[in-house]
């Protein structure tokens, strides 16, 4: 080659030798003489998580920074998303060299894959040896799950806690499932006032003492829509309007496609509770696809704060849980059904609320309203459904609970005709609870049975 020195050949050996790395790494293998060895960057956290890496450079000012978001292991695998910004000196705006790139941290073709696109960029300015620090400080600060805990050195556990009492359980998934025009979307804006403004807008609940901002991430409806129900619902309750308690996103892919980005917004802006309105869109609609359900529960799980779920009951009445694969159901850590009657032209929904699942606590008794529209929206607390329709969804106990309140000293048959349950089902029932909430008379065949005197007051008693 033209001016090369004659006899005189340098090999990216000898090269690699001289400056101090290892050939193929660009790792800094010893000091050579006048150098010093790759410095490691500073290490911080910024408020939504991610782990930043940083390099300064005391002579020329610049400065290079590697941005971790979402790590997380799968498999063999270790995801997360990678962007790399650099600044000329202390007075020049950020750059970003490499943007919101996915990297899989366990492959060699990935990572060299993510070199060369920055040497391309900026040419040796050590990526090689910047990466490699930065897996090796992931590997050692992120974990799978949280840290291992002896559970004897947790002291006076509290006990279950809820962002809104009975209905959503704080810090786990809640589903509340009904049939379409059921009002659900409506009881989901209540929680969300009730949550966000710490304000009972539902007779029978109770709120937080620390309440926080509310995500509601709608597929069916629209943000005026939303808005006109939350403003009539504060009406309702006396309440004036604040900012920065209910924040709304109109959402169309599934939330498993959005899941980092949501998790950025939740985290930054302190969200408590997250609704999803309603799970049917927000799995694709493949409801009955254990790959995509999973995945959805997993994902909003990732985000650390409650999570209300609407979902659609089965067609078919006698199934149990969300329309949809059983994983909904399983998945659920407290799930209720609603139950709506209307007549036509009425301005007034009589509704009962009937609590199916729950994982930590006995199941609740169902609250029941009259839920009343107007310029304002209200609900209004009952004692018992005032509609038969309503009473023939509710538990077989509340059933008999009712009928005996109105007809005490009734036999099995006359109260499974009056049900319109059989014979069988009812004894069962009331056997089962003999002495806790009925009480037979002596004798052997056709006992009479009425409510246990201190229940009466008491007719949804749980058992």
């Amino acid at each position: 080659m033209e001016g090369e020195r004659p006899g005189y050949r340098e090999t990216i050996e000898e090269i690699a030798e001289y400056k101090g790395i290892e050939h193929g790494s660009g790792m800094p293998t010893h000091t050579a003489e006048g150098q010093s060895e790759f410095p490691d960057p500073d290490y911080e956290q910024n408020a939504v998580g991610h782990h930043l890496y940083t390099w300064h450079d005391d002579v020329t000012k610049e400065m290079f920074r590697i941005e971790i978001a979402h790590p997380v292991r799968s498999g063999l695998d270790f995801w997360c998303v990678l962007t790399v910004s650099y600044r000329r000196n202390k007075n020049a705006k950020p750059v970003g060299i490499l943007n919101n790139k996915r990297w899989n941290l366990t492959s060699t073709s990935n990572t060299d894959g993510h070199i060369r696109s920055l040497n391309r960029r900026m040419k040796d300015r050590g990526w090689d040896a910047r990466l490699t620090l930065v897996e090796q400080s992931l590997n050692s600060v992120v974990e799978i799950g949280d840290d291992l805990v002896d559970l004897s050195t947790i002291e006076n556990p509290p006990p279950v806690q809820y962002a809104v009492w009975p209905f959503v359980e704080y810090g786990e998934h809640n589903i509340i499932a009904a049939d379409g025009g059921t009002t659900k979307s409506l009881m989901a804006m209540a929680m969300a006032v009730s949550y966000s403004y710490g304000k009972i807008v539902m007779p029978g609940t109770s709120v937080p003492l620390d309440p926080k901002p509310t995500l509601y991430l709608d597929y069916e409806s629209s943000s005026a829509t939303q808005a006109r129900r939350r403003r009539q619902l504060l009406a309702g309750i006396g309440i004036a309007e604040e900012a920065g308690k209910i924040l709304y996103k109109r959402m169309y892919s599934p939330v498993q496609d959005a899941a980092t980005e949501l998790y950025d917004l939740i985290a930054s802006r302190g969200v408590g509770m997250v609704i999803i309105d309603s799970g049917a869109r927000a799995v694709g609609g493949e409801t009955s696809s254990e790959e995509m359900v999973i995945p959805y529960f997993n994902a909003v799980a990732s985000w650390g704060v409650t999570i209300l779920t609407i979902a659609h009951k089965p067609k078919d009445s006698t199934s149990r849980g969300p329309a949809g694969v059983a994983q909904w159901w399983n998945q659920a850590r407290n799930y209720w059904e609603l139950v709506k009657d209307q007549t036509p032209g009425q301005n007034e929904v009589h509704l009962s609320v009937r609590h199916d699942k729950a994982n930590d606590e006995s199941l609740h008794v169902p609250l029941s309203y009259r839920l009343a529209f107007g310029e304002d929206i209200r609900y209004h607390g009952l004692d018992t459904p005032v509609s038969t329709n309503i009473m023939s969804q509710m538990p077989i106990s509340t059933q008999i609970t009712n009928f005996l309140l109105n007809s005490p000293q009734s036999t099995v048959k006359e109260i499974a005709i009056g049900i319109e349950r059989s014979d069988k089902v009812v004894d069962n029932e009331i056997r089962k609870n003999e002495g806790k909430l009925y009480y037979g008379s002596k004798e052997a065949y056709n006992r009479r049975w009425s409510l246990i005197e201190d229940k009466k007051e008491d007719p949804w008693a749980i058992l």
